[in-house]
């Protein structure tokens, strides 16, 4: 099948299923950019922003080892 040939079929989907395909070949792409041993550092990663900014829970008073422990 050509890309002409594929790409038809693909305007022939609903939108909603066109959607679907796009993630699978986003999911296959990132796999094989992982395989090929260029993964992203943590820097890089979507969990940067969250690790260098926490989230701040006012009055929150973390337990204590002993505290944890009982429980």
């Amino acid at each position: 099948m050509s890309y002409a040939e594929l790409i038809e079929k693909l305007q022939t989907l609903p939108e909603a299923k066109q959607a679907e395909v796009f993630d699978f070949v986003e999911f296959l792409a990132n796999r094989n950019q992982i395989e090929r041993g260029q993964q992203k550092t943590l820097a890089e990663s979507s969990l940067a922003s969250v690790i260098t900014n926490p989230l701040v829970v006012t009055d929150f008073i973390p337990l204590s080892r002993e505290e944890a422990n009982a429980r």
